[in-house]
């Protein structure tokens, strides 16, 4: 990762390791919802730049920096030597950005230490640091500052006044200020920035130590960040501190006798808190950092899924979110139509604007299945019969759209033709413009009814029938259990390619099979379309070299003519699609497969900085050399909630959970990869209840039911 991240909700700075953010670098900057509130912080000691020595970020909302001074040559008693003044910079996010600097003195002797701070701020949209044309713009006010802070601030063409507020602990001696009221962009560049330079003169002691504080407060309109008088440094960190502990607390608990495997499972429990936001509706995960901080159809419902029966809070959170954004209109622009689950929700200048469709935007063909499982498999944990009745209206209007406007031909699929001229041609997880192509590299035509997709369909049937036949709602279940029968016949009829014993991509426009091999049929096992028969073919075919690499499987096999192992979506190795498969697997009874898979990944994830799972990873294959690792994809988001949530679904294929917190029942087929002998749960929720298991090869040991009547595969 070749920058350092601080996040939390919908604040998060993005720096170099040492912590500065120069203009126009990388897109670097302080960003609050969608928008980019500092785009320059740069510090210099006597002038210069300070040395990068070491630097911690494993906990996402903190980092802490170590750098030491270059060297000044003055007169005599006024040089000083490099690397004789420490600073500690330490940073910290809460809402604002805290940030604590604090200069250690080695010399002999005193020193003055001239602290120079150079800060801009552009106010730019997201999609426009992205490289998205710019746009005419409002105004960027002239920085005002007082003796205890400095304002920037900018009042957008969509009437939105966004401040960044600088305070710090200590005045500055000097604050210089430049900029003016901004004139009209012109494509393709980054607006000038307001920029305020503040100038410290700091008296240090020998072998003493000096401190500055500084808080960093991005607001908009109507939603000021939660910075109250006299918060700090210490009491930020504390907050959050305590915040993360208390989210640990919460979860399913999970201890192996593999370290290295614990080690993945913390990793992956703290960056999903990093990624969490808060809304009325409760918590969901956001897409990842960088550029995804914000709710995605998509990635929240699989996150949520991922993560279900170890923090099912997100799911509730996400099915809430969901449920207050369905489409209920017919909208081209938006790509919205009635009972619509939507893709991506932004916040920024463009947005507001409608310069771009994402306020929400609706381009996505699998949100509103994935809404539909993950409900069913919710109500299945938690009992909850109250989310139920909730939540069932927009259940329906999410299974009528599947039979409207998600088939708008009405051959039994669901397929996908964008309408808006700003939305995303492919709509499903591989939303790449050349993600789904014939053999001889041709863009395949659309409308596209996705393989993956109509096995979510059949999934959402069967599962969001059997959930109603259970509350009661026999007649309508027994009418999805026909409509999920006849999709079952059709699809093993058109998606099947018996020459190759594997299912077809997707169908084009003209109904004809996308016959290319790709990761995208092993999510159809997860929900029983593809047959028992089939099943094991499908597995068998997946731990052949071409499509499964060494480092789990990917995205389009090496034997296929389209095959890049560099390229985004076509022959690239993603872990979420990776626990999808393995979930399938594990639910069409494919377990050695399931956990040959799962040992692909965890080896994976170990040779990855902080045992961090990448959003995605290159395509290589693995030739077995003592040092080799995989290939970092080079603009994969890191953290990303779909990747952190993967390890608690291999878990979960693993165990063979499968609950009815309806009839509180928790059925557990566990069959152990090599890799772990030992698997310690506690806190495992199903409904109201509490369980704690051991479960090690020789069998399961209920420490304590919880009340749950326990089901142990024989």
């Amino acid at each position: 990762m070749d920058y350092l991240v601080v996040s939390d909700d919908r604040t998060f700075l993005v720096s170099k390791h040492d912590g500065d953010m120069a203009p126009g670098e990388d897109g670097f900057g302080l960003y609050y919802s969608d928008m980019r509130h500092l785009s320059e912080f740069q510090l210099l000691i006597n002038g210069q730049p300070p040395t990068l020595l070491s630097f911690s970020d494993e906990d996402v909302y903190q980092a802490s920096i170590l750098l030491g001074n270059q060297p000044v040559d003055g007169d005599e008693g006024s040089s000083i030597a490099g690397h004789s003044i420490g600073l500690r910079r330490e940073r910290v996010v809460a809402g604002a950005v805290y940030e604590r600097l604090r200069f250690t003195n080695y010399n002999p002797a005193p020193v003055m230490i001239e602290l120079t701070l150079q800060l801009g701020a552009d106010f730019a949209d997201v999609f426009l640091v992205r490289g998205f044309p710019a746009f005419e713009r409002g105004v960027l006010d002239k920085p005002q500052h007082t003796e205890d802070d400095l304002l920037l601030a900018y009042h957008g063409k969509d009437g939105v006044t966004r401040e960044t507020t600088v305070r710090w602990s200590q005045p500055p001696a000097e604050v210089r200020t430049e900029g003016d009221a901004g004139d009209a962009v012109h494509a393709g560049r980054l607006p000038a920035p307001a920029r305020a330079r503040l100038q410290w003169n700091i008296a240090v002691a020998a072998r003493a130590t000096h401190e500055i504080e500084l808080t960093l407060t991005p607001s908009a309109t109507g939603s000021r960040l939660p910075v109250t008088p006299g918060d700090d440094f210490a009491s930020a960190t504390a907050r959050q501190r305590t915040s993360y502990d208390q989210w640990a607390a919460e979860a399913t608990s999970v201890t192996t006798d593999n370290p290295a495997f614990n080690q993945l499972l913390a990793r992956s429990l703290i960056d999903l808190r990093a990624l969490v936001g808060n809304y009325p509706t409760g918590r969901l995960p956001h897409a990842g950092v960088p550029w995804y901080a914000v709710p995605f159809g998509r990635d929240s419902l699989i996150t949520s899924l991922q993560t279900l029966c170890f923090q099912p809070e997100l799911a509730i959170g996400s099915l809430r979110f969901m449920a207050q954004y369905q489409g209920t209109k017919d909208d081209t622009w938006r790509d919205e139509s009635p009972g619509k689950i939507m893709h991506e929700l932004r916040a920024g200048e463009f947005a507001g604007m409608h310069v771009v469709p994402h306020d929400p935007y609706y381009g996505t063909i699998d949100a509103t299945l994935l809404y539909l499982m993950l409900f069913a498999l919710t109500i299945r944990w938690t009992g909850d019969r109250e989310l139920y009745q909730e939540l069932l209206p927009t259940v329906r209007r999410a299974l009528a759209w599947c039979d409207r406007d998600g088939d708008f031909d009405g051959d039994g699929y669901v397929e996908f033709q964008p309408r808006s001229e700003r939305g995303i041609r492919i709509q499903g997880w591989k939303d790449s413009f050349n993600s789904v192509l014939y053999p001889d590299g041709s863009l395949a035509d659309l409308p596209i009814a996705l393989v993956e997709v109509q096995g979510y369909l059949y999934a959402a049937k069967t599962w969001i029938a059997a959930t109603m036949r259970q509350m009661g709602d026999a007649d309508e279940a027994g009418g999805l259990d026909a409509q999920a029968a006849r999709l079952q016949k059709q699809f093993n009829r058109d998606f099947w390619m018996d020459e190759r014993g594997f299912y077809a991509q997707a169908l084009d426009g003209h109904k004809a099979p996308v016959a290319e091999l790709t990761s995208n049929p092993g999510h159809a096992l997860i929900g029983g379309i593809i047959p028992p028969d089939r099943a094991s073919l499908v597995a068998e075919r997946f731990l052949q070299p071409d499509l499964l690499s060494g480092w789990g499987i990917r995205t389009r096999a090496s034997s296929d003519p389209n095959y890049n192992p560099m390229s985004y979506h076509n022959g690239s190795i993603w872990p979420h699609d990776n626990s999808l498969i393995i979930f399938g697997l594990q639910q069409s009874g494919q377990r050695e497969a399931c956990n040959i898979v799962a040992g692909q990944i965890f080896d994976a994830a170990q040779q990855f900085p902080r045992t961090r799972l990448p959003e995605l990873m290159c395509g290589f294959g693995r030739d077995g050399a003592a040092d080799e690792r995989p290939a970092e994809y080079p603009v994969s988001c890191s953290p990303q909630s779909w990747a952190a949530g993967t390890p608690y679904l291999i878990l979960q294929s693993i165990l063979g959970l499968d609950p009815d917190a309806l009839h509180q029942t928790l059925r557990i087929d566990p069959v152990l990869p090599a890799w772990l002998g030992r698997i310690e749960v506690k806190n495992l929720r199903v409904g109201q209840s509490r369980i704690h298991l051991t479960i090690t090869e020789h069998g399961v040991d209920v420490i304590d039911s919880g009340g749950i009547n326990i089901q142990v595969a024989k």
